[in-house]
């Protein structure tokens, strides 16, 4: 009977083994692959957690902390730490038990997404793995949340041991002869009867330079005139050095120009200037957000600086300030951006069609190498395939078509090598007919509650943005249109952005957090967004007076750029 008592008992605990690695191996990847990549929230997990919040939760602060923190910072570690837990064996059945409400919120996006339907991949399950392995389904990731919820529950039901137990390897940890509690206990007393021998030393001494003073009075005075003339020496010192040249509080404030930026690497910069004067003098890095970063010092006083600031991150925009050696300012802000980091993998991105008439288009795109640019385009079901290239290096591409047959759906496909040989292809992409023809018509209701239809601004030139207030490059549009719609003619010009379904009350939070004065349109059911065809978000139309698309997706960086491309069109060139 004992020995099929230990036997069960063995079986328990190797199913239970077996349950913490697979839930462990997978919350590991998941964890790590998040933070790897950090990333702003999944715009799936932000519709899912934006229609279930209640109204009373929705505040730029509780959103910004949702969002920003606690989905893209806080998830991915929980994940990582209950991971390597339960991997080890560390108190297994509590990990478990902190793990379901983990798993159950992931099944309640997917189940949501597979509801709603739209959404071809999970939420970012597995962060940047992703880009190497695969990404899952909605479906499969239901799944594997399901089958990660069974075993936490198996090893709840079924670990040996108590509630608080781990693993009997980690559980053996520290009782060796080495650390055993008797051998702590000695220690601990050893040192307490060595640390009162100490003060009783110091008293010794102390109560020995008494009696010296009291019997040999004389000598105490002769020591104690000492150490005050030691003491008037070392102020007279300090304030000859106070008032040195270069050093004078009371002067003028050096001047700094000749101010450069030299040597910039992926996480250092050299930074040059010269003053009027010697000076002692700090540099004050900080970020675009103003959080401080750090601020390097060069005590020698001296005409030419020069200083040497690490420390930084690849590809980030830094802001620094020239102080004099009491913090005042001796310059302007200036900046500089450090290099990016080379790149593992040669990659295509921003794939653009623009200029699309009925008989030609033009294609653009970008790699992150220097390469050549090469198109190759069909009609599906055709034996020819027609083919342009340019064999100049760069890293900004485009190739115009010419020759089209008019109404044709054509296929396309990106060909581009770099200095090295190495070739990129993109996959096969469908070349759409949109600009160049009528923007459909539609009526939709407005934030505000007014009725909003495209036709009514014929004669005008129209921006259409379809947007997301959660996505990143969607705000950093906004921000440019915003400080656009503030200068331009509204006689001439009309500004329409377009939302997806969403809570009304999380739109209205972020329109009024960032005083946005344009109209915000309800696409609740994504009817306009099939309509116009819009595969990413943010996509812009540029629809002329006549309500014929003329550009998608124009690029522009700041306001200026914005309004020139609006000059451009209402000049008719």
């Amino acid at each position: 009977m004992p020995i099929f008592k230990r036997s069960r008992e063995r079986v328990r605990g190797e199913i239970s083994l077996i349950a913490c690695i697979l839930i462990g191996l997978t919350l590991l990847a998941s964890g790590t692959g998040k933070i790897i990549a950090a990333e702003e929230a999944p715009a799936q997990v932000v519709d899912f957690i934006s229609n279930i919040i209640p109204d009373i939760f929705i505040t730029p602060g509780t959103i910004s902390f949702m969002y920003d923190i606690f989905i893209p910072r806080v998830i991915p570690w929980a994940e990582f730490i209950l991971g390597a837990c339960l991997l080890v064996g560390f108190l297994p059945r509590l990990m478990a038990i902190l793990t379901i409400p983990l798993l159950l919120a992931f099944l309640g996006t997917n189940l949501w997404s597979i509801i709603q339907g739209g959404y071809t991949t999970c939420a970012s399950c597995f962060g940047i793995w992703e880009k190497y392995f695969g990404s899952l389904t909605p479906v499969q990731s239901l799944i594997y949340d399901l089958v990660l919820i069974a075993l936490a529950i198996l090893i709840i039901i079924i670990h040996p041991a108590g509630f608080l137990s781990s693993r009997r390897w980690l559980d053996n940890l520290g009782k060796g002869k080495k650390f055993d509690a008797a051998t702590v206990r000695l220690k601990m007393r050893v040192f307490s009867e060595q640390l009162g021998n100490l003060g009783a030393r110091v008293m010794a001494f102390f109560r020995l330079i008494g009696k010296g003073i009291r019997e040999h009075p004389l000598i105490a005075i002769f020591a104690g005139i000492c150490v005050l003339g030691l003491l008037a020496y070392g102020a007279i010192a300090a304030s000859t050095h106070t008032a040195a040249p270069g050093n004078d509080t009371t002067a003028k404030i050096p001047v700094a120009s000749d101010i450069s930026v030299s040597e910039l690497s992926e996480t250092s910069a050299v930074i040059s200037w010269t003053t009027d004067e010697p000076a002692i003098s700090n540099i004050e890095i900080y970020t675009e957000d103003h959080i401080f970063v750090i601020t390097v010092t060069n005590k020698k006083p001296v005409n030419s600086h020069q200083m040497l600031v690490g420390g930084l991150s690849p590809d980030t925009t830094y802001y620094f300030n020239i102080l004099s050696e009491d913090k005042q300012a001796l310059s302007q802000e200036h900046s500089f951006k450090t290099l990016a980091p080379a790149p593992s993998q040669f990659t295509i991105s921003y794939v653009r069609v623009s200029a699309l008439i009925d008989s030609s288009a033009t294609i653009t795109w970008g790699t992150n190498r220097p390469a050549t640019s090469k198109v190759e385009y069909w009609i599906p079901g055709a034996k020819d395939r027609n083919t342009i290239s340019n064999d100049t290096l760069t890293t900004q591409h485009s190739i115009n078509l010419t020759s089209l047959e008019v109404d044709a759906i054509y296929h396309y496909q990106i060909r581009s090598i770099d200095v090295s040989g190495n070739q990129v292809i993109s996959p096969e992409l469908a070349l759409s007919g949109q600009t160049g023809k009528p923007a459909p018509d539609f009526t939709l209701n407005s934030l505000d509650g007014r009725t909003v239809t495209l036709s009514d601004y014929r004669g005008k030139l129209v921006m259409l943005d379809f947007w997301l207030w959660s996505c990143s490059a969607c705000r950093k549009k906004m921000s440019i249109i915003q400080e656009a719609y503030a200068k331009i003619p509204t006689d001439k010009i009309a500004i329409l952005s377009i939302h997806p379904k969403v809570k009304e009350s999380i739109i209205q939070m972020y329109v009024d957090d960032t005083g946005l004065t344009f109209p915000v349109l309800l696409d609740s059911e994504g009817v306009v967004s099939d309509l116009y065809k819009v595969p990413v978000l943010p996509t812009t139309f540029l629809i002329d007076g006549d309500g014929i698309i003329r550009l998608i997706d124009p690029e522009f960086s700041n306001t200026e750029d914005l309004e020139r491309l609006f000059n451009t069109f209402l000049k008719g060139t």
